[in-house]
């Protein structure tokens, strides 16, 4: 007798589901983060935004020339051949400014036909996080908040200029722009050149006009720009001081008592977050130990389930405390997990706004499409592309306030990067592989 085995074949690599766990509070997230530092979005460092605004001016003179070109996927060949020119000198090694160290190595087919496609570099590139702050430092302009449809404005191609300075001419009379725009145009140059990598590379700083012009826009630009002028004066003033401590109860003389108070009410709900999702996390822990992953709400919670939401209640009431809250979101989810009657009514509610890494079917907490089961699960995801943090490894120790919105972090660096002295610090493990 012969059996037959029947299925169906799959991808030879199944993507992994992201693990972003929003939980219904990604407007009140980002409006905090834009309250404490409006237009930055997640941008730590000034070559991201030139390598995003150098891609739309790219596929600008493509699409000019007759050519066809995309913006997303002009700007994520930019950056992605960027990292590559920048791994391929170091030696691969792996920087919080770079991205990339792992797919990219051992490819050495640079032209753009192969570095375009999406298999060829990762899939959260830093252009992401540069779609607010390109629009609101006037470095490019658009009817809406699309990348797709940006185009470079004056003080953009004034910012590549600058920023280009010192490679220019690239190739013969040609410039960065102009060489580049013939790579996108699939056109058979090299782009493996020293002028280039000099122009290109994240590791490399920009020249001082260039920064110059960054800085000009940072406190000119759109949006709130009195209150970002603010918050760059006080990192200054950090990078100048370097206090032993920051207080909650002392506010900095640049800012004004609005924006501190959305700073520190905005702490005080990013806590009450991150204790959510702690709990979830220990909930998964507590699963993956078991034959079978799941757990049933109505069976007795352990001493570190209880203590997880005991946490998570403190930082919601602490929020609520503040009595202060712009987003009025962010109240409505710490009011629901103060007013739970029980730790296990707590749970349950919490599960249901997860619905992503756990679900529930019925009374049980099962697993979601992102489970990983790892007894220690792995950090989550960032709600929002913006809020991933850089990891630089350096001698500013700065006393952040607990849960201090990570834009203002961001900013700190960024503003080091403005004195062109971030390339002094030396950088920690990439951040997203």
């Amino acid at each position: 007798m012969v059996v037959m085995s029947w299925g169906l074949l799959g991808p030879e690599k199944l993507d992994r589901t992201r693990r972003t766990r929003t939980l219904g509070l990604g407007a009140s997230v980002r409006a905090f983060n834009d309250l404490a530092v409006p237009g930055l979005g997640g941008v730590w460092f000034g070559k991201q935004l030139f390598l995003a605004v150098l891609g739309v001016a790219i596929a600008e003179q493509v699409r000019n020339s007759g050519g066809q070109a995309a913006n997303i996927a002009t700007a994520n060949a930019a950056e992605a051949l960027a990292c590559w020119l920048a791994l391929d000198s170091n030696g691969w090694q792996s920087d919080s400014r770079l991205r990339g160290a792992s797919k990219m190595q051992g490819k050495e087919d640079l032209a753009f036909a192969k570095v375009s496609q999406r298999s060829f570099y990762v899939t959260q590139p830093m252009r992401m996080r540069t779609v607010q702050p390109l629009l609101a430092l006037g470095l490019v302009t658009s009817n809406s908040q699309r990348f797709s449809g940006f185009s470079c404005s004056e003080q953009g191609y004034a910012f590549i200029e600058e920023a280009c300075s010192k490679s220019n001419p690239c190739y013969y009379s040609k410039s960065v722009l102009d060489h580049l725009a013939d790579w996108a145009n699939k056109k058979p140059v090299n782009v493996k050149l020293e002028k280039l990598r000099t122009a290109l590379s994240p590791l490399e700083p920009l020249p001082k006009r260039s920064r110059e012009i960054l800085r000009e826009q940072l406190v000119q630009g759109s949006g709130d720009a009195n209150r970002r002028r603010a918050a760059l004066a006080w990192v200054e003033n950090l990078h100048k001081s370097r206090p032993d401590s920051i207080d909650w109860d002392s506010k900095p003389d640049s800012l004004t008592d609005e924006h501190w108070k959305d700073l520190r009410a905005g702490a005080k709900f990013f806590l009450a977050r991150e204790a959510a999702i702690a709990l979830l996390d220990q909930t998964e822990s507590q699963m993956a130990n078991q034959s079978e992953p799941r757990f049933p709400l109505d069976s007795e919670l352990s001493k570190a389930l209880v203590q997880a939401i005991q946490s998570l209640q403190q930082h919601c009431q602490a929020f609520l405390d503040e009595n202060h809250d712009p987003t009025q979101l962010a109240s409505e989810f710490c009011r629901e997990c103060v007013n739970a009657n029980t730790p296990t009514i707590m749970l349950e509610r919490l599960v249901k706004r997860d619905d992503r890494v756990l679900r529930l079917r019925g009374r049980l907490v099962v697993p979601g499409p992102a489970y990983r089961g790892a007894s220690i699960p792995q950090p989550d995801e960032p709600a929002d592309p913006e809020e991933e943090s850089p990891k630089p490894a350096d001698q500013y120790d700065i006393p952040w306030p607990e849960g201090i919105s990570e834009r203002i972090k961001n900013l700190f660096w960024l503003n080091l990067d403005l004195h062109g002295e971030l390339s002094k610090t030396g950088t920690s493990d990439e951040v997203n592989p």
